[in-house]
């Protein structure tokens, strides 16, 4: 097997995965703080008194001016923000929100195969870096012309895409099945603190006269992006074997407590069965709808609180991202809970992943069918919302971890083919918006679109329950079994001397 020469090493550092999920989550706050900086900055380019004040196109809603919450609550619109110098309709708006996901959707599978053929730690550094070279020159293709401004978007979105497939490869390499979840959460939790980092941060950064207001949007996260690139290529490696300063006992704990088959060549994928596979597909049409609801609320959220609550941008931003702070509390404590549980077998694993997508599905849904009845209490408003955000901290420990679980080797591969289904959401959902209040943006109109999501959600969260599965496919790696049973004995009673956490 793989490793089983040491290279000698010049130090042993304890916990050495968890020093690749810590710049995992790094690498996610870098990856969202270039993704969701256009949703809060778009508010500043676009010049709305020219916009919304011309002809049929009045998007701003009057119905939430007057606010019922005293003075230090207030919605009023007196400086709002910035007028911006660009004039987008609504819809042109639904397309440069949703240009990313074109790429996006594209370089997910090939991302996915590139990880398991030759580098998982290369296939997400060198993207994220492609990334941040492109968030360094949005403002001048937006100067250029709208039509520039969506090809950086789209290029984005297509390096971006490989990230998700390739990390996802990298915790099926560095987990112990023990703490899959807790790791996997905590590379995950990125896509929160950078959301939540970047959301504020840009309102603040729109209202500065740094670079002249909007464009420090993208100029300080695109900064951040190649910081992270030098940290990432010098701490992390593509598998704990090859790391220089793991140690013995670590590398063993894992190797020893995981069901993957790191074999030196890469099986060919069975296509076939995974196409007919109705766990896959039911993993599928969950992450799509979940997709939606997140797409939903983390792009169009913004625009909600500005025109129809009428935040001031400053507020709107922040408002927008404390959701994901809490999102990120919950899926820690549920996913170590659920390791716990798990590990000393209260319950299955696919009980464990269904309750926690469950609560994570119904409660988001739940949430959103408040938010419908809400109106313009500004107060309920935001603690509905923060709640159906926080809830989803569940789903970390539910179908996320599906496609590791039914087969490690592939879960490069598996991830990229549902997540470019899903991800198809990223601008199909903008655009759906963008229709239904374009001209016609009122609390009405509003409700159809957190009442589509919550259907969504609770169409996918009762098909989880029914059909998906958490147990190892027949698919996958044929020889997987052989080699877990030929474990030396020493090795597998590794898994009750190693401390988890140490």
């Amino acid at each position: 097997m793989e490793g089983k020469e040491k290279k000698p090493r010049k130090c042993e550092v304890p916990g050495v995965r968890y020093l690749f999920a810590f710049n995992g989550l790094l690498g996610f706050c870098a990856i969202y703080s270039m993704r969701v900086n256009i949703n809060v900055a778009i508010v500043a380019m676009v010049n709305s008194t020219a916009v919304y004040d011309s002809s049929q196109d009045n998007n701003t809603s009057e119905e939430c001016l007057v606010s019922p919450l005293p003075d230090s609550f207030s919605n009023s619109t007196k400086d709002v923000a910035k007028d911006g110098i660009f004039l987008w309709s609504s819809e042109m708006q639904g397309v440069i929100l949703g240009a990313f996901y074109y790429g996006y959707c594209l370089s997910q599978i090939p991302g996915g195969r590139l990880a398991e053929i030759f580098s998982g730690k290369w296939v997400f550094g060198i993207s994220t870096l492609i990334t941040a070279f492109l968030s360094l020159l949005t403002p001048s293709a937006a100067h250029y012309g709208v039509g520039y401004l969506i090809a950086i978007r789209a290029l984005e979105g297509f390096a971006q895409g490989v990230t998700m497939p390739a990390i996802n490869y990298m915790v099926g390499q560095w987990s112990p099945d023990s703490e899959k979840g807790l790791i996997n959460t905590i590379i995950h939790s990125g896509i929160n603190i950078g959301t939540l980092i970047a959301m504020p941060l840009v309102g603040v950064l729109c209202e500065s006269d740094l670079f002249d207001g909007w464009p420090s949007a993208f100029y300080v996260p695109g900064f951040i992006g190649c910081s992270w690139f030098i940290l990432w290529s010098l701490l992390v490696t593509n598998t704990p074997k090859t790391h220089p300063f793991i140690t013995s006992k670590e590398q063993d704990y894992i190797s020893s407590n995981q069901q993957m088959n790191l074999k030196s060549k890469v099986p060919p994928l069975p296509l076939r069965k995974i196409f007919s596979s109705i766990p896959f597909w039911t993993i599928v049409i969950c992450k799509t709808c979940q997709d939606w609801s997140f797409y939903t609320i983390m792009t169009d959220l913004p625009t909600y609180f500005s025109t129809i609550l009428h935040f001031p941008i400053e507020e709107n931003g922040f408002f927008s991202s404390i959701p994901h702070v809490l999102q990120t509390i919950v899926g820690l404590i549920v996913a170590a809970t659920a390791d716990f549980i798990i590990r000393r077998r209260i319950a299955s694993t696919s009980v464990v992943r269904k309750v926690c997508n469950s609560v994570s599905g119904y409660g988001c849904a739940l949430g959103l069918v408040g938010v419908c009845f809400a109106r313009c209490d500004v107060l309920m408003n935001k603690l509905l919302f923060i709640f159906s955000v926080m809830i989803g901290g569940f789903c970390y420990s539910g179908h996320m971890l599906s496609l590791l679980d039914m087969s490690p080797e592939f879960a490069g591969t598996l991830m990229g083919i549902a997540n470019t289904m899903s991800s198809l959401t990223g601008f199909i959902t903008p655009l759906v918006v963008g229709v239904l209040t374009n001209g016609n943006n009122t609390l009405h109109q509003w409700r159809i679109v957190f009442g589509i999501t919550s259907t969504l959600l609770t169409f996918a969260t009762t098909v989880f329950i029914f059909f998906s599965s958490s147990e190892k496919q027949d698919w996958a790696e044929e020889n997987v079994n052989e080699v877990i049973s030929n474990v030396p004995e020493k090795q597998a009673t590794e898994r009750t001397k190693y401390s988890p956490l140490n």
